[in-house]
Order: C-alpha cells, then sequence, then structure tokens
C-alpha cells in the first residue's frame, strides 16, 4: 500500500514565515532514495536543499519555480510504502497533513525580474571576477572600462547592486545583530592567550568540542554543537557540526571544507542549521589581532581566533558566567590549548 506524503516548505529561522522555491530537482514519476535532494528554497537567510525523508515515488509537484509557499505548506507529494509524518523541520512538533489539504495549494508567484545584460562575453580582471561571485553580482549586467572592454574593480564597485541580494543581505544581518544584541543582558567576561601552532580549522573545532565535553558541570546541552561562522555571499553563514569529537579528523577536515565551500555560496545543509552550543569566528584570515566574542543565545561560551605571527595565532574565550566561572574560563582555555598544540 502506498502513502501520500506531502513535503512542506521548511522553517529554518525562528523569524521564518515563507520561503521561496528556487528549483526541482525531482520530476513527477522519479523514484528517490531517503536523503536524495528534492527541491532548493531560499530565505532571507540562507538557500537550503530540502532531501527526500524516506524511499519512494514523486507523486506530484505543486508549485513552480519562484512561488513563495507559507512555512507547513506542501511542496510536492510522494508516495512512500510506509506512513511518514509531516513535518516542518523546525523545533514545534506539527501534526501530520492530511491528504484532502494539499489538493489545492494556491502559492504567490514573484515575478521575475529580467537582467540588463550588458556584456554576452564577459571580460573581467580576477580580483572583480571574485568580488562579484562573493557580491552575487551579474558581470554581464556591468558596464566596461577597461582595456579591450574588460571589467575592473572600479567598473563593479560602481554597478548597481542586485536589490534582492542587498535585501538579503540586509536581512541577515539583521537577525545576527538581534541575536547579539540578545546576548548583550547575559553577564559574561573574556580570556585570551597567544598560541605558537598553526592549527587547521577541524583541528580546533575538534578540540574545543572535546573540551567542553570533559567538563559535564558546565554544559547545559546533551551533545555540542560549534557553529563556524563563514563569510557567505549573503553576509554571515553559521553552519553546525554536531559532536565533532566524535568523527576521525580525516572525516571532519573534509566534512568542514565541503560545508565551507557550500556556505560561501549561501548554501547549508538543513541538519546543519540548529543545535549549536559554542560558535567559533576565525579572523586570522582577515589579518586581525583578534576581537572579544559576543555570546549567541543559548550558548555558554564561544571563540574568536585572531592573527598573531607566521607561527602564533590569538585565542579569545568568551563565557556565560551564569553556568561559569572566572577560573571556569581560564582551565577550559589552557585545556584548549594544551589540546591543539600537541597535535
Amino acid at each position: 500500500m502506498s502513502f501520500k506524503y506531502p513535503v512542506v516548505m521548511p522553517k529554518m529561522s525562528m523569524t521564518m514565515e515563507t520561503g521561496e522555491l528556487i528549483i526541482f530537482h525531482v520530476k513527477v514519476g522519479d523514484h528517490v532514495k531517503s536523503g536524495d535532494v528534492l527541491f532548493e528554497v531560499m530565505t532571507d537567510k540562507i538557500d537550503m536543499e530540502v532531501d527526500a525523508p524516506a524511499d519512494g515515488v514523486i507523486d506530484s509537484l505543486l508549485a513552480e519555480p519562484g512561488a513563495v509557499i507559507e512555512i507547513g505548506k506542501p511542496v510536492l507529494i510522494m508516495l512512500t510504502d510506509t506512513e511518514v509524518m509531516a513535518f516542518d523541520f523546525g523545533n514545534e512538533e506539527v501534526e501530520a497533513v492530511q491528504v484532502e489539504q494539499i489538493e489545492q495549494v494556491e502559492v504567490k508567484i514573484a515575478p521575475p525580474t529580467a537582467a540588463v545584460i550588458l556584456n554576452e562575453s564577459v571580460k573581467a580582471v580576477p580580483k572583480a571576477r571574485s568580488e562579484a561571485a562573493k557580491r552575487g553580482v551579474d558581470l554581464r549586467t556591468i558596464a566596461a572600462t577597461g582595456p579591450d572592454k574588460t571589467i575592473t574593480m572600479h567598473d563593479l564597485n560602481n554597478a548597481q547592486v542586485d536589490p534582492a541580494m542587498a535585501a538579503r543581505q540586509k536581512a541577515n544581518r539583521a537577525l545576527i545583530a538581534k541575536g547579539i544584541e540578545m546576548s548583550r543582558g547575559i553577564a559574561q567576561a573574556s580570556f585570551s592567550r597567544t598560541v605558537n601552532s598553526d592549527f587547521e580549522t577541524a583541528t580546533l573545532i575538534r578540540a574545543w568540542a572535546s573540551v567542553l565535553r570533559s567538563r559535564p558541570d558546565l554544559a547545559i546541552h546533551t551533545h555540542v554543537g560549534v557553529a563556524l561562522i563563514i563569510e557567505s555571499k549573503y553576509g554571515s553563514a553559521l553552519p553546525v557540526f554536531k559532536d565533532p569529537d566524535h568523527l576521525a579528523h580525516e572525516d571532519l577536515k573534509a566534512l568542514v571544507a565541503s560545508t565551507s565551500e557550500a556556505a560561501k555560496n549561501g548554501k547549508v545543509p538543513l541538519a546543519m542549521l540548529t543545535g549549536a552550543t559554542t560558535t567559533i569566528f576565525d579572523v586570522s584570515r582577515y589579518s586581525m589581532n583578534s576581537s572579544t566574542p559576543l555570546l549567541f543565545p543559548n550558548q555558554v561560551t564561544s571563540l574568536t581566533i585572531g592573527y598573531g605571527t607566521e607561527s602564533e595565532k590569538n585565542i579569545s574565550l568568551t563565557i556565560d558566567l551564569n553556568f561559569c566561572d572566572f577560573y571556569d574560563g581560564a582551565l577550559l582555555l589552557d585545556a584548549l590549548v594544551a589540546s591543539i598544540t600537541k597535535h
């Protein structure tokens, strides 16, 4: 017997109310396995791939790319051999969606804005090309003033920023600012150390998770989730690596590399959007010595990694004094430094 299962618009943040369907990766009649990517959606915060919750067959597609759909509303219907509960990918429990409720689905189609193409064949200096990718600017829409009609950084900086991209960047900044403002009311203290070691990001993530796990008396969560702040085209992305100290080093290293690359393009796997218990912000690549890390809501600790010399880095730790005392912070930082310098 086959059951109809509606795959709905996921909830990817506390403030999200709608999402825009970007593209389907399946068509009616396709056989899919659990974990296969079904479609991609876009919000002000991030782009997201939505996976199949079970093995099955695609019965129907209920929207077109460009549709703006409310959270919890179905995007496609699957036929499965076992009955599956529909959910909204958020933290709240949701009742199963009845098939009768999804026969007629109204969606709002966002009218596409056609880009003005000035250059079909684009020539650009390398810096302008890389910066355009970061900013989400289509080089074909920029008038070139350089030699042989080559786009320069001056051309890029003077170009009109995509309004949709600018809106998403603004919304992303506002979301992060709201979280930081909430944390300012937390009693917190910060500590810094200089480390004579040029450690890898995966080494740091794994070591920090292990240190936190060794202090269950300070833990307020069952699992350790390390959020890594990564620069994306929409602003800051915060993928969460859950229990990274349980992964082999090479596996974690590969996961960090692939996730970082995806995050730069505004995409983070759905499972990595929640569960952070601590945050790491590496500003050493920007030649910054360090900055005082601020706590995010529901996190007891946060780290910032700053630039020292070719063989040195600065580590700053912030703790929530409601859960840690001053000496707890010093001991945590000592344990982290000892762990990463022995590798």
